[in-house]
């Protein structure tokens, strides 16, 4: 694609297809169905015109490479369009490198990625766009929602080596006069749980340096979100009986509790 090419198609893009694009980058990877709930249906009046508006406009900027769709779809081939999981394509890359020159490639050798990866992503999107939806109808204040790498946090380790946080999402809503800040960390499941305990000790141990709360004035709290209550409950025996571990810090919840839990509401396994 030539400077002219690229200068061309950035003006035949509408204001929603830049809030599109950079929604795709912002989280990585998302659904047909998240970007209908995200810029289609809060401005369509049926969720059918909002379906329909939001294929075509999808399919069009795949047509020019602005967007690209995985090979595996949500619901197998059956699902048609709307089983698609979109990625920034070159196109999208290049116009985001445009608009922003810190942007860095990191398609150029673009693969499919894993199944456990897309399962993972799409599941923090879903947290995501539940957040957003929740703040557009006033059932909670959101403030910021940062996905990675925006969420990562720097500091360093007693030995002066340079550490990097890793919370799926982070998460700042208001209540009052009150902010309230979390990590929220998304589990499939599938880890063992000395790698759970491993990432809850880096918590603790980010939280030690004060980094944080040098900025901000609070530590957030640490929400792991499961998929059932068995392994909510296996996750908070497994930080009750870890000596290194304040389990005031943590919480887990099932991924329908959430919203319950962010917006402060009591839940039935806290």
């Amino acid at each position: 694609m030539t400077r002219s090419d690229l200068d061309t198609l950035k003006d035949r893009l509408t204001d929603r297809d830049y809030e599109l694009l950079r929604k795709v980058e912002k989280f990585r990877l998302l659904s047909t169905k998240h970007i209908q709930r995200l810029l289609f249906d809060p401005v369509h009046p049926t969720p059918a015109a909002s379906a329909r508006a939001c294929i075509r406009t999808l399919s069009r900027l795949r047509d020019t490479l602005v967007l690209k769709a995985l090979e595996r779809r949500i619901g197998g081939v059956r699902a048609g369009s709307a089983g698609f999981v979109w990625y920034v394509g070159p196109a999208g890359e290049r116009i985001l490198q445009s608009l922003d020159p810190s942007v860095v490639s990191g398609r150029r050798n673009y693969r499919e990625p894993s199944r456990h990866f897309v399962e993972h992503t799409l599941a923090i999107s879903e947290l995501a766009v539940r957040t957003i939806e929740a703040g557009r109808q006033g059932d909670l204040e959101v403030l910021e929602v940062q996905a990675e790498p925006a969420s990562w946090q720097q500091s360093l380790s007693r030995f002066g080596t340079a550490l990097t946080l890793k919370p799926d999402l982070r998460l700042v809503t208001a209540s009052d006069d009150y902010e309230h800040h979390w990590f929220i960390e998304v589990d499939m499941a599938s880890e063992h749980m000395p790698v759970i305990m491993r990432q809850c000790a880096a918590y603790e141990a980010f939280r030690a340096t004060g980094r944080y709360q040098a900025t901000h004035g609070v530590f957030p709290g640490v929400l792991w979100v499961v998929p059932g209550s068995a392994r909510a409950g296996a996750i908070r025996a497994a930080v009750a009986t870890t000596a290194s571990l304040d389990p005031a810090l943590f919480r887990v919840c099932t991924t329908e509790e959430y919203l319950e839990v962010v917006a402060g509401l009591p839940s039935e396994s806290s």
